[in-house]
């Protein structure tokens, strides 16, 4: 029969050499692989079903193959192996040199004409379909690799065999199927069928599995596996429970009885007591069974399926078409597979993940193949997939689930890989070989063109190499030398699956590892896992590496909230919001991997990758991408780790502190070290188990520098912005009441939305112009922001409400202060707002230093030079407002993105090229991770612990390192952290300058860099003020924000009932104190040495004072009491000269002389009231005056006297002359004196005088004066002296009128009324003055009392002695007493 419709298929091209021949292909051929080489290596895999129908001799053929395909997109994979095997080869100089491979790759289409047809293509010329005729494009193909069934490699062989091309296989199938005698150009990449057989029977034998079902495909492989096996396992006593035939088309036309196949099939396989079922049949029966079994379930609504074991066989791979990517296929869960033996390339994952569905690299498989896999259609699709979305460049394979495409090289592909080789390393013999002949016998030099290729077969059956897994390659009969792995299958219900090799087959091995089986690695998977996946993230970023350190990115957020109405899904490009400038982050990140990997001093011989997530500002999310990072890599298995590890070290994230948190939430668990770049959660304290590392300062640096700001520029009345969470909270709580202590006062605390979702718009609005209302009518211009990552896009918001309020934004200045945690981000749709809200802005950042590699590697960064990065093409069609072509169907109003455009020509809000200090932390945080593992190797080998290499390692060992590590960094600057993991840094402080063409600037204006921990953090604040720009509305000077003005020097402030203590009026200092600085809460008083200045702003220092020789009042005293004694000396001496005259005689001469020496002391005794007080004096002043008064006032008493005992001894009988005489007057002025020194002496022994000072009588003056000790005592003396003084002046007045021609007693009344009066008038004058005048005081009253006693007694005598002699006689004075006596 085949060799009948090989004839048929000849017919045409003889009938062509008849006639003209066609120059077009009457049925083309739609899928093909075409690359050009100097020798080509055809290629049929089995990848498309063209609408599950046979084609049939009804219709002309192209009638089918117009219509949509079916794709198996698992097996595209093959087509990959086979290219990623020829480039290979063609960038290896030591195979083929100066030979280039090419390939032409067609598909079999499950259909044995269609495998005819193109196994004819790949010999003849191109276009020209002319079988057995070469024409004028010739077509070198040199070997054939396929097919992937037993059916399609014996179609292919029909025709290669009739021209001894070799055919190389890439399935498995019988040794007696495809027997050299058969088929002479035919070799088996697979291994031996029997060592299948062999290891089915050592499976069941293993677990004791005795009572099992056969399933078998139906045709000559199918019956011809069971009679193979059957016997063997019976010998073995195992036994079948049944034995079914599965039919081997996978067309729709041989369905029509698919209810008699499901009954037929389905009802021994679920109702059978066996457990295990072996499972013969090709690559596509799997897609036959998964049906049976789901319409089996569903028609008799059992779930038996569920509780099956499965051993599959090497030709049935885990492949299903689109239409099943949404169907169960629990039931296969725990199935154990064999597959051809392979190994893991790492260059082919890499190959991989560079495929990109660019339709012009003339592949005809790659259009439908993206379509099918990932759900989508091509803007160019004639026909394209209702409700699909767009293909686009950011879709990568390595996102797809296993049923669709694997990332590993399955055991076909590993085959086509090894195959290609074989065909490369027999050539290569061929061409050294016939060049070395012709070279001898000196013939021209070899063309490979010139090779047959029946001349392959010899060096094809003694081909032996090492492929580039280091695994031997030679054929033994032309079957490959090789074994079966066993492989387990774990699937999970986001339809994707996972392999576990628990095992292997290899009958050339020793005699006890034929056999192996790590039942350990298949109990732990066999279980059944329920985990729930949600759908791959559609961004990501993953660079391969030995060890990889993990990122949780923040660079879009879903502006659509999470309904529990529909399955939970990952948001579309169009729901998604990017903040462009934190794609920063991420290139740091990389930045920083690449100079670690290019430094041989880090990490030799290891090298460092990263796998970064975003975390779209999502609990969820964030959640889902941590866990990503712990599993197997593209395989989503919390807890377990598959055949792929995932050498993780440490995760780097998040950038806000829920976030983070979120992050910590499962890194906790693990013990895996997170360093954050950002806030640390706030439950740090409390939560010791969290493991992160804080590449942040102390968040207390930041508030202790934001309060100095604020002190520094005396901003007393501030606004304040806090988010409305837990932050917030935490910042009402902790931080504002320390600024109230420090005197800040808050115009309003308000609390901002943090909801991104666009459903809770209007409440935003709404809050929004509360908030702006706030602002806008508030006395406050300063404004400080406790915020998040994207609160810059909030304020922004703000502003942009102007339009809808009566006060512009425009019209009032505000100076905002911001945190480290906030940057000049922006939403893409906010690209035309207005940026003047930002302008002027001082902005607290982590410190940072400039790094000028980074930017040089920013400016090369475009989405063409760029390897797995899902982030870039969203970051450059919204920060460059454009799209791709490929990526969007219908008319568009954005420009088309070149992938050329310059990131320096974004503006400040989109992206910066120099690093931020947010980039700059996550830096550092890579190189700490990559520092801390190089000292965590070296530690273990000094110890000379087994050797164990990064590879083994676990991330909890590492925590010992980081809390350790100390470096510097490229900057030259120092990286360490403290005991509590907080990085040892200060904070920068900036000012933000928007220009007016929107560039945007940073400028360093001061620093919070606290070095000593003990010393105040005031000590740590710097700023220039001269180098800040402030908002355009203060016009370069400097804000001022107080809810009152300034209170001036002379003034204190008095709060407002009902308002903050911020808010005052100013209130005049009271007398007697003074303010010396604004604002001061309360006047004070000065010191006793100073007095309040007139306008009571400062203290003036009080000048000394006390009565002194120098000023004139002192100086008038001083002469007055000279002069008075001299007088009384010159009287004295008149007395003393007439001392025999009877006016001299009269009235006791003694006394008149004691009375006139008192008077002299007295006047002499007022200097002592004269000069700088000392003790001398102060003992001297008061009792001598005390003294000395009380002897004049006695002599003038006993004067008194005198005159009335005179006046009364003259008359008749009178016995008073025996008193008229000088003793009794002299007892008068001693007694009476006497007293008074007894008081005086009593008064200095008990309290005497003292030097003194007075700082309070006199304002303005420090009186120096005599204390006197005793008041009372004092009092005593003084009214002593009036009592005689009185007494005098009552006897004296009593006395006037005597007759008597000397009788003083007149002239005694008067001066004893006028002593009187001025003492009487010296206590209110001396109580109402002050200070020195006090002093004056009783100056004058001594002067003028003693005075009135020397005028009115003396000078009337002075005046008849001196004036008028003759009244001195003594015939006067007895006239004048014998008048007195007649009376």
């Amino acid at each position: 029969m085949r060799l009948v419709v090989v004839l048929l298929l000849l017919l045409p091209p003889m009938a062509c050499q008849r006639t003209k021949c066609p120059k077009n292909d009457p049925l083309p051929i739609p899928h093909d692989r075409y690359q050009a080489g100097d020798l080509l290596i055809g290629g049929i895999t089995s990848q498309i079903i063209y609408s599950l129908h046979e084609l049939l001799f009804k219709k002309h053929p192209s009638h089918y193959l117009s219509e949509v395909p079916t794709m198996l997109t698992k097996f595209y994979q093959h087509l990959l192996a086979l290219v990623f095997a020829i480039k290979e080869i063609n960038e290896n100089p030591q195979i083929l040199s100066n030979v280039t491979l090419g390939s032409h790759i067609y598909d079999s289409y499950y259909d044995f004409k269609m495998t005819y047809r193109t196994t004819l293509d790949l010999l003849f010329n191109f276009h020209r379909f002319v079988p057995n005729y070469k024409h004028d494009l010739q077509k070198n193909t040199i070997a054939v690799i396929g097919g992937l069934g037993s059916d399609v490699s014996f179609r292919i062989s029909d025709i290669l065999g009739l021209y001894r091309i070799p055919q190389l296989t890439y399935g498995s199938f019988g040794s007696e199927e495809g027997s050299g005698k058969e088929t002479p150009s035919f070799y088996r990449m697979g291994p031996n069928e029997a060592q299948q057989h062999t290891g089915i029977l050592q499976l069941l034998l293993h677990f004791g599995w005795t009572w099992v079902g056969l399933f078998a495909v139906d045709d000559d492989s199918g019956e011809h596996f069971v009679q193979k096996l059957e016997p063997l396992l019976s010998h073995k006593g195992i036994c079948l429970a049944f034995t079914e035939r599965l039919t081997s088309q996978v067309h729709l036309d041989a369905w029509d009885h698919v209810n008699y196949l499901t009954s037929k099939l389905y009802l021994p396989f679920s109702d059978s007591s066996a457990s295990v079922f072996v499972l013969y049949g090709e690559s596509v029966t799997i897609i036959l069974l998964h049906i049976l079994i789901l319409l089996g379930d569903a028609a008799y609504k059992n779930n038996k399926s569920l509780r099956k074991v499965w051993i599959m066989t090497a030709q049935v791979d885990f492949a299903l078409t689109g239409l099943q990517r949404t169907w169960d296929f629990q039931f296969f869960h725990g199935a154990l597979f064999f597959t051809m033996q392979s190994n893991s390339l790492l260059g082919f994952q890499k190959f991989l993940h560079e495929v990109k569905p660019d339709l012009r690299q003339g592949d005809g498989f790659l259009k439908n193949f993206w379509e099918q896999a990932f759900d989508c259609s091509f803007p160019i699709s004639q026909d394209p997939l209702e409700g699909n979305y767009v293909c686009t460049w950011e879709q990568s394979l390595d996102r797809l689930p296993g049923p669709v495409f694997e990332m590993h090289m399955t055991g076909h592909s590993y085959n086509i890989y090894n195959a290609v080789y074989a065909v490369a390393h027999a050539l290569d013999n061929i061409y050294t070989l016939r060049s070395d002949i012709r070279a001898l016998m000196g013939g021209n030099k070899f063309q490979v063109q010139e090779l047959q290729p029946w001349q392959l077969h010899p060096f094809l059956q003694r081909v032996s190499f090492n492929n580039s897994a280091g695994e031997r390659v030679f054929f033994n009969a032309r079957e490959m030398e090789a074994g079966f792995d066993i492989m387990n299958l774990v699937t999970f219900p986001n339809k994707s699956f996972a392999r576990v090799k628990v095992g292997r087959v290899n009958a050339n091995a020793h005699v006890r590892q034929e056999f192996i089986i790590h039942e350990d690695i298949f109990k732990a998977h066999i279980v059944k896992c329920r985990i729930r996946d949600l759908d791959p993230p559609i961004q990501e970023y993953h660079q391969s590496g030995d060890l990889f350190v993990g990122g949780i990115a923040s660079q879009s957020f879903n502006i659509n909230p999470i309904e529990f109405t529909e399955h939970p899904r990952f948001a579309r490009m169009d729901e998604l919001v990017t903040v462009p400038k934190n794609f920063q982050h991420m290139l740091a990140l990389e930045f920083a991997v690449k100079e670690i990997n290019e430094d041989p001093e880090i990490l030799p011989n290891v090298t460092l990758g990263f796998q970064i997530y975003d975390s779209y500002f999502s609990a969820k999310s964030t959640y889902h991408a941590t866990m990503q990072l712990m599993s197997t890599p593209k395989r989503f298995v919390p807890n377990f780790k598959c055949d792929i590890q995932s050498n993780l070290l440490a995760i780097i994230g998040g950038l806000d502190s829920q976030t983070s948190l979120d992050v910590a939430a499962i890194l906790g668990f693990y013990k895996i070290p997170q360093l954050l770049y950002g806030f640390a959660p706030l439950i740090k304290d409390t939560n010791p188990g969290l493991s992160f590392y804080q590449m942040y300062p102390n968040e207390a640096l930041q508030h202790a520098g934001i309060l100095s700001l604020l002190l520094h520029f005396k901003w007393m009345w501030i606004g304040v912005l806090v988010m409305d969470d837990d932050l917030g909270e935490s910042i009402e709580r902790t931080v504002l009441p320390l600024f109230s202590k420090q005197g800040i006062c808050f115009a309003f605390i308000v609390r901002s939305p943090k909801s991104m979702f666009v459903t809770d718009y209007q409440d935003m609005v709404q809050q929004g112009l509360k908030i702006y209302d706030e602002i806008m009518n508030s006395k406050a211009n300063v404004f400080v922001a406790f915020g998040h990552s994207y609160s810059m896009n909030y304020l922004r918001s703000l502003a942009h409400l102007s339009p809808w309020r009566s006060i512009p934004w425009k019209t009032k200045g505000k100076v905002w202060i911001l945190t480290a945690q906030t940057d000049f981000t922006s939403y893409v749709y906010q690209r035309t707002w207005d940026t003047d809200i930002a302008h002027g802005a001082l902005n607290f950042a982590i410190h940072s230093s400039h790094l000028p590699g980074f930017q040089r590697f920013v400016e090369n960064r475009n989405p063409s030079n760029t390897k797995g990065d899902g982030f870039i093409w969203n970051f450059w069609r919204d920060a460059f407002n454009c799209v791709f072509p490929n990526q969007v169907q219908g008319e568009v109003m954005e420009a088309n993105c070149t992938g050329q455009e310059k990131l320096e020509s974004l503006p400040g809000f989109f992206f910066e090229m120099r690093m931020t200090s947010h980039s700059y932390s996550i830096y550092n945080a890579v190189y700490a991770v990559a520092h801390a593992t190089h000292a965590m190797h070296q530690t273990k080998h000094r110890r000379m612990v087994k050797r164990l290499t990064l590879l083994d390692q676990k991330q909890w060992q590492l925590h010992n390192f980081l809390r350790n590590v100390a470096f510097n960094n490229s900057a030259g600057e120092k990286i360490s952290l403290n005991k509590n993991g907080e990085l040892i840094a200060g904070f920068d402080i900036e000012n933000w300058i928007i220009s007016s063409n929107q560039s945007f600037h940073r400028v360093k204006v001061g620093r919070m860099d606290l070095q000593d921990p003990h010393a105040h953090f005031q000590q740590a604040f710097a700023i220039n003020d001269q180098d800040i720009t402030w908002p355009h509305w203060f016009n370069q000077t400097q804000p001022s924000s107080l809810c009152s003005k300034h209170c001036h020097p002379g003034y204190s402030k008095k709060v407002k009932e009902g308002k903050p203590f911020c808010c005052y009026d100013c209130m005049a200092c009271p007398y007697g104190k003074i303010s010396a600085q604004k604002d001061l809460d309360d006047c004070s008083k000065c010191s006793d040495e100073k007095y309040p200045s007139k306008k009571k702003d400062w203290c003036i220092p009080k000048n000394i004072s006390f009565l002194s020789y120098e000023e004139p009042l002192g100086m008038s005293l001083a002469f007055f009491a000279l002069s008075f004694s001299l007088i009384t000396s010159l009287i004295l001496r008149i007395f003393k000269k007439f001392q025999s005259t009877p006016i001299v005689k009269a009235n006791n001469r003694s006394l008149t002389y004691i009375l006139l020496i008192s008077l002299l002391l007295c006047f002499l005794c007022a200097l002592l009231f004269i000069g700088r007080p000392d003790n001398v004096t102060c003992l001297l002043r008061q009792t001598a005056f005390g003294i000395i008064f009380s002897v004049a006032i006695s002599c003038v008493l006993a004067k008194t006297n005198t005159v009335v005992l005179a006046f009364m001894a003259t008359r008749p009988g009178s016995r008073m002359r025996k008193w008229v005489h000088g003793s009794l007057a002299n007892s008068t002025v001693f007694s009476c004196s006497l007293i008074q020194a007894g008081i005086c002496a009593f008064w200095l022994g008990v309290s005497p005088p003292f030097p003194d000072v007075d700082m309070h009588s006199v304002t303005e003056e420090i009186v120096l004066e005599c204390n006197e000790g005793s008041v009372t005592l004092f009092c005593c003396v003084l009214g002593y002296m009036g009592f005689l003084a009185l007494l005098s002046f009552t006897v004296a007045f009593f006395a006037r009128k005597l007759p008597d021609a000397f009788n003083e007693a007149k002239f005694i009344t008067f001066s004893m009324l006028v002593f009187c009066s001025v003492w009487l008038s010296f206590i209110p004058a001396y109580l109402s003055t002050k200070g020195k005048y006090m002093v004056a005081v009783e100056i004058f009253s001594i002067l003028a009392s003693s005075a009135g006693l020397l005028i009115l007694i003396f000078f009337p005598k002075c005046f008849i002695i001196l004036l008028r002699p003759e009244l001195n006689k003594k015939g006067i004075l007895m006239r004048g007493k014998t008048q007195s006596g007649q009376m």
